[in-house]
């Protein structure tokens, strides 16, 4: 089986071939391969945008100069935020693969600790979904912007509320609360493909549906289901959309043309993020490879009765005490605030939930209920992880030694025990009180240090509006 090292070196070669005008190349740095990556050349986006009067739904005929100048800076705009999606995710990568490296080797040190056989991570899958996205984005765009939609605000301003009678105005609404006009992107990716590739057997698909309201950068996200490890490059289908955009001949300044311009690449990092099919960034690679983990133990003899529960907790807190060496219990509690979204419906896009029901017939629902605070429940197993890791931070490496001298002479003795018995009594025995008594102490003082990391997920603010106040 590949190792994480092996497996980076198959990717810079994979990206090499990649037929881009870029360099990327294998280089030693402390032992450790590392892929780098130059600025390539993108020639999805060429050409003239064409530029819509959204009114008639023709060419536009204006003169305003902040419409021409933004459409002239449009491509650029795209090839700088494509280049940038593209190498920031190899870096990402990158760090990512180097951590798997160091946790399999820590993992397998510790383990061999308890009598228990070599530890390896599957990377059999490791990295296929994302390098089918990263090789679609080096092919072509996942969607493309066929067209600007530019809509004269002075004169929607003189009929607001009313939109007008137009194909486009679906994505434009007069807000009376913030007195403004505001325009929207909603789109629907597909993935389709077949397992067979001569097109015959079984095929499949899903979507992910999104919309943003691009001057609040508030929107909403489904995802019918994600995508297999097995996806193609080809299986994504081409989405392509139209852009509006607000201008007024009252003002036609560099002010106005900046505005659009830093919301544009504002909307892109919401509604052109092709990785989060998988998970959001800030969450995918993290929680210590808990599946190899478990995988790993279900897969070894241990004497305890309860495998379904014990595997779970024990595999879990193997996994905990490497990502605390390796990257401190903050990686723990930051990981786990940002997985709850406290208060946060999981189908917000942006930087919050709005789901742009604008029209007659979209009645999108969002009926999920965020937790509003971190709580931990001592009796299931994920809230047993935390008193283990509560028992870890007082004792160390006695608690761990106590727990492999107690499971090597059940071994020893080929006698099993109740695993969550076992655990208990190794933490009575350190803390000289009861159980009960300690995971109420942990409990108050995990929650509190989970508390700590509530923080808000860092996202871009709308930029500031020219003093209009109408744009």
């Amino acid at each position: 089986m590949p190792t994480p090292s092996r497996k980076l070196a198959n990717v810079v070669v994979w990206l090499t071939l990649m037929g881009v005008a870029s360099t990327i190349r294998a280089q030693d740095s402390a032992g450790d391969e590392v892929v780098t990556m130059e600025a390539f050349n993108v020639t999805a986006y060429h050409g003239k945008i064409p530029i819509i009067d959204g009114f008639t739904g023709k060419d536009y005929r204006g003169d305003n100069d902040v419409v021409f100048n933004f459409a002239q800076s449009f491509n650029q705009l795209l090839i700088g935020y494509h280049k940038k999606l593209v190498i920031d995710e190899i870096k990402h990568l990158q760090f990512r693969i180097k951590l798997g490296k160091e946790f399999e080797r820590e993992m397998g040190e510790l383990t061999a600790t308890f009598g228990l056989g070599p530890f390896t991570l599957d990377d059999s899958t490791w990295l296929r979904r994302e390098r089918a996205i990263i090789s679609r984005l080096f092919k072509e765009p996942f969607f493309k912007i066929k067209a600007l939609v530019a809509w004269d605000v002075d004169r929607l301003n003189k009929t607001a509320p009313t939109r007008p009678e137009s194909k486009y105005a679906g994505d434009i609404r007069y807000n009376p609360e913030t007195g403004q006009w505001e325009r929207r992107i909603t789109a629907r990716w597909d993935v389709i493909f077949y397992h067979d590739r001569n097109k015959r057997g079984n095929s499949f698909a899903t979507d992910k549906t999104q919309g943003l309201n691009l001057d609040t950068l508030k929107g909403f996200h489904y995802i019918e289901r994600g995508l297999p490890v097995q996806v193609p490059s080809t299986a994504f289908q081409e989405v392509k959309l139209t852009y509006p955009i607000f201008y007024s001949d009252h003002q036609a300044g560099e002010k106005e043309l900046r505005y659009l311009q830093e919301t544009f690449i504002a909307n892109l990092q919401f509604i052109y993020d092709p990785f989060s099919w998988m998970a959001r960034r800030d969450t995918r690679f993290r929680g210590g490879f808990s599946q190899d983990c478990l995988e790993h133990i279900k897969a070894q003899r241990i004497y305890v009765d309860d495998r379904d529960w014990f595997d779970v907790v024990f595999a879990r807190f193997l996994s905990d005490v490497i990502t605390i060496k390796l990257q401190g219990a903050e990686e723990i509690y930051s990981l786990h605030m940002l997985s709850k979204r406290l208060s946060e419906s999981p189908r917000a896009l942006g930087v919050g939930l709005d789901l742009l029901n604008w029209n007659k017939g979209e009645k999108r629902e969002a009926l999920d209920k965020p937790e509003t605070e971190a709580r931990i429940s001592p009796t299931s197993p994920g809230g047993f992880r935390y008193v283990m890791i509560d028992a870890y931070q007082r004792w160390s490496e006695p608690f761990i030694e106590k727990i492999r001298s107690r499971l090597r002479a059940q071994k020893e003795l080929r006698r099993r025990i109740n695993g969550q018995t076992l655990l208990t009594q190794v933490i009575e025995e350190l803390s000289g009180m009861p159980y009960a008594e300690f995971a109420h102490r942990a409990r108050i003082t995990q929650e509190a240090r989970l508390a700590d990391h509530k923080i808000n997920r860092p996202v871009p603010h709308p930029p500031a509006a020219p003093n209009s106040g109408k744009n």
